[in-house]
């Protein structure tokens, strides 16, 4: 059996995160590690370098959070 489970990738957040995120599809997955903002609040950031839209929800009952992003061009 072949589990795909994405990939790494730089996501910065403002406020939220800034480091290194799973990637799956578009979603990025991400553990909050700044505390100026509630992640939910926030609509962009920076992923890989592109600026993105942010749509921001908790994953079950962790601490990780998921957001679907898409890219602004």
């Amino acid at each position: 059996m072949n589990i795909e489970n994405g990939s790494r990738v730089q996501l910065e957040i403002a406020g939220v995160f800034d480091g290194i995120a799973g990637l799956q599809g578009n979603k990025v997955s991400f553990l909050p590690n700044r505390t100026t903002a509630r992640p939910e609040s926030v609509k962009g950031g920076m992923l890989g370098g592109k600026p993105v839209l942010l749509t921001t929800t908790k994953e079950g009952e962790g601490p990780y959070y998921v957001a679907r992003f898409e890219v602004i061009e």
